[in-house]
């Protein structure tokens, strides 16, 4: 084992971690470390620490020349973070590279926990299931928020220090069985090899820990508007639900659907020989569908209804002490490496109407910092076709597009009040989004409503124009086949087990399947590298998704140093697909204010709530601050 060899000569020590602690009163964040436990992965030695009863407690060790191995290490980083003093610097997360050499193929048993990604390695545990939920069992109950008492006796340490230790000895095999698992898998042979890939392993590790600072920052919001809406939203959801399906009566008077009404429906407002039906006969309810038709008023009614019905599982938001909204961020759990929440109830989680809750602390602005059609600029700098670089630098690929087309004339730019120029851009607009994910010309010919030949000329001649990027994206996954797994430049990982997936009895190539994913998993690696910078210099990021990150900084020194975050988002662009990304800037004084349609489902929710309530509320009130 090479690889191993390699990693034992870089430091000091490899140390297994693992620790205990208690929530704090949103149960997201280690606010209390109970003990820890280190086990030396190459002599054996453990330490074991119970600090339950001391205000902190600083760590024998040098962490420039230790690399710490944890499981899913967020809870490890919040309680250094909390008590340990300081992120460590040098961390190997088991379970970051377990998604990334597994995931979408499956493992074995069940989800990626520690229990199960042992068991698929062949590790056995010393403790049982159930003596490790008694102990777990124990540690929570003896929490200081409930009206148990919360000391522990002799015995009780020993116990859960015990429990603590026997992960650390299933980490210790795994750490092993992963490093074996990895030089084989990946064909690592060279110290280059070596080198580069632990590299790539502690920045991810790293990342983990300025995710684990995100949480712990929290979001902060308008308290007394969340209460009002927690309070309130039950009792009137159903109100606002009655009052649209007096229009359109789809649903019943104990509002349960009715698919006989719905397809009534569709047969009314003659949309019929557009929409597709299911093996049943009714007409599809499939969001897909749905959103092609949003141009329809009483369809666009339709999609409200179940906007609201939906909006059940978002309550109730539960704010900390200190104002602020939390939750456990994943950094690794999607294919591509996306960070997302792991509850829906939070701000920046997929409904956009949630995020008017949110709310600067006083003496403070927010910003919301995000890239700038991020994908297009990714496809370019990657596959560095010429084309499609100055296209996105225009500003606008669709418009750049359709000049390229003779659709519009060279000086041509936006302007959404001509109708004839927005169709054309529109028209470019699906053309970009069916190339970039595979789609064929049946597909396009639906969403432009022309026949498949014309749309056949339209996307050969996109492929021409952008010969270069296809060129590269099939090479990209010609070769990832060929290895069978595809990687980022920072060595996120995609495995493929086979070429072929049969779906409802039919073998499906999933070549198309596999365009997108250099883009989007590249534009997770811009975002990991902007995050770790962003913390690195002491920003206050309160949240992520996807392409963006939301900081707070204090009034004083706003213009600087929103100016020193963007340019590290876009240096961190430069630093992973060799171009710069644009990013654009909100910024948020007060209660936060979007535009179109988010905002208007927003205020229509709060004007029902406040009639409901029978009292008024400033929805926005125009708080004081100087200026910038």
């Amino acid at each position: 084992m090479k690889f191993l060899n390699y990693i034992e000569n870089q430091f000091e020590k490899v140390l297994a971690v693992d620790t205990e602690f208690l929530f704090d009163t949103t149960k997201t964040i280690p606010e209390k470390v109970i003990c820890f436990v280190y086990s030396d992965i190459f002599t054996g030695e453990v330490t074991r620490k119970w600090v339950y009863d001391e205000k902190d407690y600083t760590p024998h060790f040098d962490y420039d020349n230790v690399l710490l191995v944890s499981y899913n290490a967020t809870a490890e980083f919040g309680c250094y973070l909390k008590n340990l003093h300081g992120r460590p610097k040098n961390m190997w997360d088991a379970y970051a590279e377990t998604s990334r050499l597994y995931k979408p193929m499956r493992m074995g048993k069940g989800a990626l926990t520690l229990l199960t990604t042992a068991e698929n390695y062949g590790i056995e545990d010393k403790l049982t299931v159930v003596e490790k939920e008694r102990n777990l069992d124990l540690i929570l109950r003896r929490n200081e928020f409930s009206s148990l008492p919360f000391d522990y006796t002799l015995t009780e340490q020993k116990q859960i220090l015990d429990y603590c230790q026997s992960d650390t000895e299933i980490l210790r095999q795994l750490f092993i069985k992963q490093v074996l698992d990895i030089e084989t898998k990946l064909d690592l042979k060279t110290e280059e090899d070596f080198e580069r890939e632990l590299w790539q392993i502690q920045n991810r590790g790293y990342a983990i820990g300025c995710v684990s600072l995100v949480e712990r920052n929290g979001i902060p919001v308008d308290t007394k508007l969340i209460s009002m809406f927690n309070e309130a939203w039950p009792k009137v959801k159903d109100n606002l639900i009655r009052k649209i399906n007096k229009d359109i009566d789809v649903f019943t008077d104990d509002l349960v659907f009715n698919h006989k009404k719905f397809d009534e429906l569709i047969i009314r407002n003659k949309l019929t020989h557009r929409w597709q039906r299911m093996k049943s006969g009714h007409f599809t309810t499939n969001k897909k569908v749905i959103k092609n038709h949003l141009d329809n008023e009483d369809i666009k009614k339709f999609n409200e209804i179940r906007t609201f019905q939906n909006m059940t599982k978002l309550t109730s938001y539960s704010p900390g002490q200190d104002g602020r909204v939390r939750t456990s961020i994943n950094m690794f759990g999607t294919v591509t490496g996306r960070a997302s929440p792991s509850s829906a109830r939070y701000p920046f989680s997929a409904s956009k109407w949630a995020r008017n809750f949110i709310k600067p602390s006083y003496g403070s602005y927010l910003v919301y910092i995000d890239y700038t059609s991020q994908e297009p600029g990714i496809m370019g700098y990657l596959s560095k076709d010429e084309n499609l670089i100055k296209a996105y630098q225009s500003g606008d690929i669709y418009i750049h597009t359709a000049k390229l087309f003779n659709y519009l004339p060279e000086n041509a730019v936006r302007d959404k009040k001509n109708k004839e120029r927005e169709d054309i851009r529109n028209l470019f607009k699906v053309l970009y989004l069916a190339n970039s994910y595979g789609q064929g010309p049946r597909a396009v010919a639906e969403a432009l409503r022309c026949t498949e030949n014309h749309a056949k000329f339209l996307q050969k001649k996109y492929r021409e124009i952008y010969h270069k990027y296809f060129t590269w994206i099939e090479g990209f996954i010609e070769a990832g086949l060929h290895k069978k797994y595809l990687t980022t430049i920072y060595g996120w990982q995609r495995h493929i087990k086979d070429l072929f997936q049969t779906k409802d009895g039919k073998r499906t190539d999933i070549r198309r399947s596999l365009l997108n994913w250099p883009i989007q998993s590249h534009g997770a690696e811009i975002l990991r590298k902007a995050l770790i910078d962003l913390t690195d210099d002491n920003f206050e990021v309160c949240a992520l998704v996807h392409d963006a990150v939301l900081i707070q900084i204090p009034i004083p020194e706003f213009k600087q140093r929103l100016e020193e975050a963007k340019q590290i988002m876009v240096n961190a662009s430069v630093d992973v697909v060799g171009g710069p990304i644009r990013v654009d800037h909100e910024v948020i004084k007060s209660n936060y204010v979007q535009e179109g349609k988010d905002q208007k489902l927003f205020e229509e929710i709060m004007n029902e709530i406040n009639t409901y309530t029978r009292t008024e509320l400033n929805v926005h009130p125009n708080r004081e601050h100087p200026p910038i």
